[in-house]
């Protein structure tokens, strides 16, 4: 399998990788193996045969996600695989302007959270927002 990275585990890290997060709450510290920031990943080059990140672009602004990408594609090896999503934001706001396509039991604060960010703690606010055409226009920019 090789040596992997998830980047942003929070409560929630995937077995099978060194779990890096810069905003650890006190109630899942022992799921976390570095404490460190995604723009200055603590790693050598192409130490990683993976890395994911679920959930975390949208906490970097959009001039704070190119570093994090370049780090990630220095602690990549070479061919190397990069996995990760984020809240796709035209659905949440679709759901938002018409509740009547919310998932059952879910609601406006639902929504609002996905949006924005929990706000409950550092590192819990979204600073962007993305959809598949941002994304992919983020992704063919060149450097």
């Amino acid at each position: 399998m090789g040596i992997n990275l998830e980047i942003g585990s929070g409560g929630n890290p995937q077995p099978g990788y060194i779990h890096l997060e810069r905003f650890i709450h006190p109630d899942d510290r022992h799921l976390v193996d570095v404490c460190g920031d995604a723009s200055f990943l603590p790693f050598g080059d192409g130490a990683f045969d993976s890395v994911l990140m679920f959930g975390v672009f949208e906490h970097f602004g959009i001039f704070e996600i190119q570093p994090v990408m370049l780090e990630i594609i220095r602690v990549l090896r070479p061919g190397g695989t990069f996995k990760f999503d984020v809240p796709d934001f035209d659905w949440f706001i679709e759901r938002y302007i018409d509740p009547s396509k919310l998932p059952p039991g879910r609601g406006d604060s639902w929504v609002l959270h996905a949006i924005f960010g929990g706000q409950e703690y550092p590192g819990q606010f979204h600073k962007w927002c993305w959809n598949e055409r941002r994304m992919r226009e983020f992704l063919m920019k060149p450097n």
